[in-house]
């Protein structure tokens, strides 16, 4: 039984009488993932153990998932944040207290954001019923169809097996590198081959490792092994003696056989060797669109931490969000509500800073009259204080009239005219 079957009555919808699968999703019937020239299948889990791919997507999942997911409204003048309520379970509730029974707010953003960076697609139901709450499918089980009028649907696979068509009105589907505006690709498609080559150059390096830094190589007899198992137990005599940690640094003792060794391999230490990998480690940031400096890699900047994340979120971050917020205030605020209400991260939650700047910045947004001391010191997580809801901005400070005269306001609100236009 699934969910929606469970919390109220839903309005069936006949399945889709004849689906067509769009083309881009093909890859995800893949479960072993893409084959690359190095001999290495890139999948969602194989692309993890590359410590770079694995912290650039919890990275950028978890910077997102950091910031508030807020409801507001504008209210003539005013804009007006909505607060959460636990009856009617409104999207402030799902998004700042409990998207579903079994998630935080920051799990669910972040699961959200792992399948979208690793599959291209993110899909959030929400069953039709009465108690209301936001699932997230798995992407390698979900994809969109069409029947033969132009209707989009959502075919997904529960872990139990059962197949259920799902109506496009209950999905938020999130999608990157999208061709065709109906499904997404991940980063993987593109980044496949570069995360092979370092999947290989890192199985190498271990390889080589695991066989105590000794070299491969060809070994040069004196006369002919014409027997096949002689040359075969030549060959393990001499593993034997020389592979594997344990014998890292040890002697070897052959007779006089063995007329000559050959080095054939790199040495893991060699510097084109580390070079390729550092190189390659860069590559995968630049799919991710991660900056190094959040990796510990590469030059430092001498931007101050303020800039480097405000680029940061300029350049990698915002995307996500505002593609978020804009497919989160279709499908999650009535039609009726979408002209006043609207949603938005707190994109503020990324740029905090050192204690000083951030008291700085707080200081001159109160002195230019953004904050009052109480919205300041509700940012800050303090208690307001009587008469601190009050705006102020410094007295110097004046109003150029449409006719170019200048005018000031006094403490007592009067305005006194300064001089007859702008010298």
């Amino acid at each position: 039984m699934i969910i929606s079957q469970l919390f109220g009555p839903k309005n069936q919808l006949p399945a889709p009488p004849a689906a067509v699968v769009p083309q881009t999703t093909h890859s995800m019937y893949n479960p072993f993932g893409q084959r690359t020239v190095s001999g290495k299948r890139v999948s969602a889990e194989t692309a993890k153990k590359i410590a770079t791919a694995y912290r650039c997507g919890n990275i950028l999942s978890d910077d997102i998932a950091s910031m508030p997911f807020q409801v507001f409204q504008k209210i003539g003048k005013k804009i007006e944040q909505v607060s959460p309520d636990v009856i009617t379970r409104n999207t402030s509730y799902l998004m700042e207290i409990q998207p579903n029974r079994w998630m935080t707010p920051f799990i669910f953003k972040k699961t959200a954001i792992l399948w979208l960076l690793y599959w291209g697609n993110s899909y959030i139901w929400e069953p039709a019923g009465n108690f209301r709450e936001f699932f997230i499918l798995p992407a390698d089980r979900t994809y969109p169809v069409f029947d033969e009028s132009g209707n989009l649907w959502y075919k997904t696979f529960f872990p139990s097996g059962k197949e259920e068509t799902i109506p496009w009105v209950e999905i938020t589907h999130l999608m990157i590198n999208s061709t065709d505006g109906v499904s997404g690709r991940s980063v993987l498609t593109y980044a496949a081959e570069t995360m092979g080559r370092q999947l290989g150059a890192h199985e190498t390096q271990n390889r080589i490792n695991g066989n105590g830094l000794n070299p491969a190589g060809i070994i040069w007899v004196e006369g002919e092994i014409a027997d096949p198992k002689a040359r075969k137990k030549l060959k393990d005599e001499y593993m034997k003696e020389i592979y594997g940690s344990e014998n890292a640094g040890g002697i070897a003792v052959f007779d006089d056989t063995i007329g000559k060794f050959e080095k054939v391999t790199m040495n893991p230490t060699d510097a084109q060797f580390l070079e390729s990998i550092e190189a390659t480690d860069s590559e995968i940031a630049n799919f991710f669109g991660m900056p190094l400096y959040k990796l510990n890699m590469g030059k430092q900047s001498y931007q101050s931490n303020e800039q480097q994340n405000l680029d940061y979120l300029r350049t990698t971050l915002n995307p996500y969000l505002v593609q978020w917020e804009q497919v989160a205030r279709i499908r999650w605020i009535k039609a009726q509500q979408q002209n006043y209400t609207y949603m938005r991260f707190v994109r503020d939650a990324i740029l905090q800073t050192d204690a000083k700047t951030r008291s700085e910045i707080t200081r001159n947004r109160i002195l230019s009259g953004q904050l009052t001391p109480n919205q300041a010191l509700q940012i800050e997580d303090m208690s307001p204080y009587d008469g601190g809801d009050r705006h102020y901005f410094p007295s110097n400070m004046a109003v150029i009239e449409d006719d170019g005269s200048l005018v000031a306001a006094t403490g007592a609100g009067q305005q006194i005219t300064l001089n007859g236009g702008v010298s």
